[in-house]
C-alpha cells in the first residue's frame, strides 16, 4: 500500500517537466505511481484531493546567499532610497534611535535614482552626527561608509587601490570589490559579535524557512567564510532544506577561493570553490567601435530628451582601453595567465568552481582559461550576463553549465536597454543560449535579486522591465523551459547531475501551488521533501494540500 495519494490536480510531471491532470502516488519517499486524471489512482494509507491545484518538481536554487540574505534581515533596508535626501534623512533618523556600534543599511542602488550621485564620507558623517555607518549596495560589490567608519575600518590604507574612490585626492566613501568585500566582513563579523549564538541560530534558521517558503529544497550559497561555516554547518543539519556551499577567500564575500583557510565540510553538495573575474557594476566587456558609438550617442540622446547630464556624465567616468580594435571597459580582476593559475590550483582541491563572469570578456576570458588549464573539475559560470554570439558558441562547445538570474530583468533590463544592448551585444539572452544548446540553469542571487523562483520564472517568460515594456521579446523562453531550468537542471548548478523530476522512483520533492505557476497571483501552498511535508503555507479555505 503507498503512503500518500493525491488526487484532482494538474502534475508537471516527467524529466522534461509538463503539465497534465491527474494524480500522484507516494511510497517510502519516492514516486512509486503516476497516472491521468481518466485513470483510476491506487489505495494509500492517505488521500488527499487536491482540488485543481498544480504540482511542480521542488525549485533548486544553486545561487542564493543564504548567509548574507540571513544578516542583511537584521539590518536596515535602503531599498526605498530614491535620491541622496532620502539617504541622509534616513540616516539621521536612525542615528538618533538605535546606539548599536554600527549603524548598517543593505539594498541601496543609486544607479536608479534620478540623480545618481551618492552621499560622499563627510555628508554621511554630518547625518549620523559622528557614527560609524556603513551602506551596502544590493548587488554586494559596493559600498559607502561615513569618515567614522572609514576611519575605523583603517581605509585609507587602500587609498592606492583602484577599489577606493577618490574625488581630487580625497575618499569619497565609496569602495567597490575586494576592498568592499574587506570591509563588509569586518562590519558583519562585529554585528555576529553582538548576537547571542541562539540568536544567530534563529536568524539563519528562519532564512532557511523563507526559502522553503519560496519552494526551494536545495540551495547552494557561493561564498561562505570559514568563520561562517560552522554555523552554515549546524543549520543544514537542524533544517530539512538541503544546504551546500562554495568556499571563498579570506578577503570575504567578493574574494576568490584559495587565500584563505580551506574548508573541510561543504554541506550537501561536493567540494566547491568560487572564483571572481570581474564586478558587478565595474562588470568586464568588451565592444567593438560601432557599439561604443552607439552607446555614446545613445546617452547624448537621453540626457537631452529628458534634460538630464547625468546618462552622459555616467558614461564618461567609465574607464575604457582601446585595443585591437576593440573598446575594454576596466573591470576585470584577474590577467589570463593569473586565472589559468588559479583555476588549477583550486581544481586540485576541489569538485567543482563556480566562476562569477558578468560581462562579456569576463565569460571570454573564464571559458578560455578553464580550457587552457586543462582541468576536469566541472564548471559553472555564474551570471553570464552580457554576452555576444561568441560567448554563447563557446559556452557551448565546451559544455559550460551557466547559472543566470532572470529576476534581474526587472531591474536591470533598463539599463540594458538604456545602454543599447540590444542585437550584436545581449543582456541575459536566455533564448539565444537555449537554442545554442548551452546548459542553461536558473537561479537567485539572492538578496542581490528576488529570491522567489517562481518571479524569476516569470521573468524569464515575459521579459518585462518597466510596465508593459518588454526587454528583448525574442529572448524569451517557454513555460516548460523556465520550470525545467529552476528544477532539474538547478541541481546541476551545486552537484553537476540534473535531478530527478515527479517521475517513477524519482525523490518525492514537490511543491503544491494555488494555481498555475506563471499566473502572478499564484502562490506556494506547501513544500515537500521525499513524501513529507517541510512547509505549509495559512490553510487555504477550500482544503488543507
Amino acid at each position: 500500500m503507498n503512503d500518500l495519494v493525491i488526487t484532482n490536480v494538474t502534475v508537471w510531471a516527467g524529466r522534461r517537466p509538463k503539465p497534465r491532470k491527474g494524480w500522484i502516488a507516494i511510497d517510502n519517499g519516492k514516486f512509486s505511481q503516476l497516472g491521468t486524471e481518466d485513470q483510476m489512482p491506487p489505495v494509500a494509507r492517505e488521500v488527499i484531493d487536491g482540488k485543481g491545484k498544480t504540482l511542480l518538481p521542488s525549485f533548486v536554487d544553486c545561487h542564493s546567499h543564504v548567509s548574507a540574505g540571513a544578516l542583511a534581515g537584521i539590518c536596515r533596508n535602503g531599498s526605498g532610497f530614491r535620491s541622496k535626501q532620502d539617504a541622509l534623512s534616513a540616516v539621521e533618523v536612525a542615528a538618533r534611535e538605535d546606539d548599536s556600534d554600527w549603524l548598517v543599511f543593505f539594498y541601496m542602488d543609486w544607479n536608479g535614482w534620478d540623480v545618481p550621485v551618492p552621499p560622499t564620507a563627510q555628508e554621511l558623517e554630518e547625518a549620523s552626527n559622528g557614527r560609524k555607518l556603513f551602506l551596502v549596495c544590493e548587488s554586494l560589490h559596493r559600498g559607502i561608509m561615513s569618515e567614522s567608519a572609514l576611519r575605523a575600518l583603517n581605509v585609507s590604507k587602500y587609498r592606492d587601490s583602484s577599489f577606493v574612490e577618490k574625488k581630487r585626492g580625497v575618499i569619497t566613501g565609496v569602495v567597490w570589490e575586494e576592498v568592499f568585500s574587506t570591509c563588509m566582513k569586518q562590519v558583519l563579523d562585529a554585528l555576529i559579535v553582538t548576537l547571542s549564538e541562539a540568536e544567530l541560530k534563529d536568524i539563519l534558521k528562519a532564512e532557511a524557512n523563507r526559502h522553503l517558503s519560496c519552494g526551494i529544497t536545495d540551495v547552494h550559497d557561493p561564498g561562505v567564510t570559514y568563520d561562517m561555516c560552522k554555523h552554515m554547518i549546524a543549520l543544514n543539519d537542524e533544517s530539512p532544506l538541503r544546504l551546500s556551499w562554495s568556499e571563498i577567500g579570506a578577503k570575504g564575500p567578493v574574494s576568490t577561493a584559495g587565500d584563505g583557510q580551506p574548508l573541510d565540510n561543504f554541506g550537501s553538495g561536493p567540494s566547491s570553490a568560487k572564483v571572481f573575474t570581474d564586478g558587478a557594476h565595474r562588470c568586464a566587456i568588451c565592444v567593438d567601435a560601432s557599439q561604443a558609438i552607439t552607446m555614446t550617442l545613445g546617452a547624448i540622446g537621453d540626457a537631452i530628451k529628458g534634460f538630464n547630464p547625468y546618462p552622459v556624465r555616467q558614461l564618461l567616468e567609465e574607464e575604457f582601453a582601446f585595443k585591437r580594435g576593440k573598446f575594454y571597459r576596466t573591470g576585470a580582476l584577474f590577467e589570463p595567465d593569473q586565472l589559468t593559475e588559479k583555476l588549477a590550483q583550486l581544481s586540485g582541491s576541489h569538485e567543482r568552481i563556480k566562476i562569477h563572469a558578468l560581462g562579456n570578456q569576463a565569460v571570454d576570458m573564464a571559458c578560455e582559461c578553464v580550457i587552457e588549464s586543462g582541468i576536469t573539475t566541472r564548471v559553472c559560470i555564474e551570471h553570464a550576463t552580457i554576452l555576444d554570439d561568441k560567448n554563447i558558441e563557446k559556452l557551448a562547445k565546451h559544455g559550460f553549465q551557466v547559472s543566470a538570474q532572470p529576476g534581474f530583468l526587472p531591474h536591470y533590463g533598463v539599463q540594458f536597454s538604456n545602454m543599447r544592448l540590444n542585437s550584436r551585444y545581449r543582456g541575459l539572452p536566455l533564448r539565444s543560449m537555449l537554442d545554442a544548446d548551452v546548459d542553461l540553469i536558473m537561479s537567485s542571487d539572492y538578496p542581490c535579486g528576488p529570491l522567489d523562483p517562481l518571479h524569476n520564472m516569470r521573468c524569464a517568460v515575459d521579459r518585462r522591465i518597466n510596465g508593459d515594456r518588454v526587454y528583448l521579446e525574442h529572448e524569451a523562453v517557454s513555460h516548460e523551459e523556465a520550470v525545467y531550468a529552476y528544477t532539474i537542471a538547478g541541481s546541476k548548478g551545486i552537484t553537476g547531475i540534473a535531478k530527478s523530476g515527479i517521475e517513477v522512483d524519482g525523490a518525492a520533492d514537490f511543491i503544491v501551488l494555488s494555481g498555475d505557476p506563471f499566473v502572478h497571483s499564484t502562490v506556494v501552498e506547501s513544500t515537500w521533501i521525499g513524501g513529507h511535508k517541510v512547509y505549509q503555507n495559512a490553510v487555504p479555505a477550500d482544503g488543507k494540500v
